[in-house]
């Protein structure tokens, strides 16, 4: 396997096989490219018993995943859950998963969506009314695009069991980084994280895929405690 499109065959044909992703590892820290560094820490902080200790590995991890996401071997993510519903202005549609009946209505650019009958403040609106440069809007209300971004953003949140209420959406005003080919970014990370560091909290960000796992890691760093 001499290419990286083998080494990504490979990886997709046995996802569990760790031996192709650190040969990729390789290749990509070779290139200078530190996605290669991102592989390896995620390999030892998952294959080491209680994860990663050193509190320079983990920060580097949490950074490395903020920028790129974590490594995901093997299948790409799945289309939006079978929502029903559309029509007309209220437009609704529900969707049941895991036990929960999930109820989404939007009118204009406010949404708000329910679990189990209980409201959730979605955090999606505009305090000053429409951005001028939002490409997507027609007469002010969501386009069919990005009604299938909605959707697609609240399936990954309630197959990751990630908080709806903290979602942000790419059309909203700030938005997080698009990545094509990747899983779009939902989440701002904690400027408790970011301020620190020097880094933006919206020059970054985490998929719902992704949220519980960083924000475990994260908490490991704030507590001290190796394998926490």
């Amino acid at each position: 396997m001499s290419t990286v499109a083998e080494l990504v065959e490979a990886i997709d044909a046995a996802p569990d096989d760790p031996d192709p992703q650190l040969v990729l590892a390789d290749c990509l820290q070779a290139a200078g490219d530190p996605r290669g560094e991102l592989i390896v820490l995620d390999h030892h902080d998952r294959v080491t018993p209680g994860g990663l200790t050193d509190p320079a590995a983990i920060e580097r991890l949490l950074l490395l995943a903020a920028t790129y996401g974590f490594p995901c071997a093997g299948a790409p993510d799945p289309e939006p859950l079978p929502f029903g519903g559309g029509g007309s202005m209220p437009v609704q549609y529900e969707v049941d998963h895991g036990g929960h009946h999930y109820y989404v209505r939007y009118r204009h650019r406010s949404l708000s969506v329910s679990i189990d009958e209980g409201a959730i403040d979605s955090g999606v609106d505009y305090p000053d009314g429409f951005p001028d440069d939002l490409g997507l809007l027609y007469d002010g209300d969501w386009t069919d695009e990005e009604t299938h971004v909605i959707l697609t953003i609240l399936s990954d949140a309630i197959r990751a069991g990630s908080p709806i209420a903290e979602l942000l959406f790419p059309f909203t005003n700030p938005s997080l980084p698009i990545y094509p080919g990747s899983p779009l970014r939902c989440y701002a990370l904690p400027e408790a994280f970011a301020d620190p560091r020097g880094i933006g909290r919206w020059d970054h960000g985490l998929a719902a895929r992704d949220y519980h796992r960083w924000h475990r890691l994260w908490d490991r760093l704030r507590r001290g405690e190796p394998g926490g």
